[in-house]
């Protein structure tokens, strides 16, 4: 068996290793990413939210490529328990703002999207 020295070696492909990869490789680094779905996101049947603020120090034209569903802008927050439950709408014109808007995605296209942003880079 061949030996294969690698600078970094990831666990994981979902949105931090993903992102631990692209980073790595981008600084000049050999990365080897280890998942164990068939490919990134595979395990990930869930949505999520991204918030553009901490994605744009990283991919800073996300926006035009990664693929979002939809921008966020209303919140409704419910707290339930057995008998009751309490909502809270919010809607406010900040939530479109440049740094503090956010967008909701399908986690398996999404870390698919950001695991071909790691393989690019190296």
């Amino acid at each position: 068996m061949a030996e294969t020295d690698f600078d970094v070696i990831v666990v994981g492909s979902g949105c931090a290793g993903a992102v631990a990869a692209y980073t790595a490789a981008s600084a000049g680094k050999s990365v080897l990413v280890v998942e164990r779905g068939y490919f990134a996101g595979a395990k990930n049947m869930t949505g999520g939210r991204i918030y553009s603020h901490s994605l744009k120090e990283v991919f800073p034209d996300f926006e035009s490529e990664a693929p979002l569903e939809r921008k966020i802008t209303h919140e409704r927050i419910a707290l339930l328990d057995a008998r009751s439950n309490m909502t809270v709408d919010f809607t406010s014109d900040e939530l479109a703002e440049e740094g503090k808007d956010s967008y909701a995605v399908l986690r398996a296209p999404f870390d698919q999207w950001l695991a071909s942003k790691a393989e690019d880079a190296g």
